[in-house]
């Protein structure tokens, strides 16, 4: 569900593999809360299967999000009242009602850009240090 979600924030839907990993460790290390709130998504879809089920494509160096997943995300983020548990994938996108709610802002890429330019800048030093 998370993959789901990060993929959703991105431009066009699309992300690659490492831009993914980096948004997952964000997330699981900044507290409890994105967890609980994924384990209670995938609780609304139990046979969640992203690449079965078509709702992210691979492409040659990066990820992207489907219609259908981008309808499954719309789906499982109605309140609890409005989603059955008996309900099939298929009829939860079929069913799915008007979003009273605005989606969630995109990850911080703030965060990522600083950690890539310290990256940058420790590799940077490493070699130096080498190389003197």
């Amino acid at each position: 569900m998370s993959i789901l979600k990060i993929l959703a924030g991105q431009p066009d839907g699309r992300a690659s593999l490492d831009v993914v990993k980096q948004h997952l460790a964000l997330f699981y290390t900044s507290g409890p809360e994105w967890t609980g709130r994924m384990k209670l998504l995938a609780a609304r879809a139990p046979d969640l299967d992203i690449f079965g089920q078509k709702l992210i494509a691979r492409e040659p160096g990066e990820w992207c999000i489907t219609d259908a997943g981008r309808d499954l995300l719309s789906a499982v983020e109605q309140p609890p009242t409005t989603v059955s548990k008996d309900l099939t994938l298929g009829e939860l996108i079929e069913n799915l009602p008007a979003s009273e709610f605005a989606s969630p802002p995109p990850p911080p890429q703030r965060r990522l850009e600083e950690h890539k330019r310290r990256r940058g800048i420790q590799r940077r030093v490493a070699r130096t240090r080498r190389s003197a």
